[in-house]
């Protein structure tokens, strides 16, 4: 099974290659727990991106802060690969 952090890295490559800024946030104790795992922005646009290994979802803290997030504006979505990836931030 492919690591989480070998897809974070393509979802991070192909947004990038769309035109986004993007980066991976690193939780530590100064962070809000649950924060999806990539965030990408593009014309003042926020869009955040939770990477989940195929089969997997995401953990209640991260549904909570997923709907937090949509509720302030936000586009986010669970990802699984960088085609996911594509597919959403083409559809912004």
């Amino acid at each position: 099974m492919v690591l989480e952090r070998v897809i974070v890295g393509k979802v991070m490559s192909e947004a990038r290659r769309l035109g986004w800024w993007a980066t991976k946030m690193h939780g530590n104790q100064f962070m809000l727990a649950g924060l999806p795992d990539v965030l990408a922005l593009k014309n003042g646009r926020a869009a955040w991106m939770e990477v989940k290994r195929p089969g997997e979802s995401p953990t209640k803290v991260q549904e909570h802060r997923m709907r937090e997030l949509a509720r302030a504006g936000c586009a986010v979505s669970v990802v699984r690969s960088a085609d996911d990836a594509r597919r959403f931030l083409e559809g912004l």
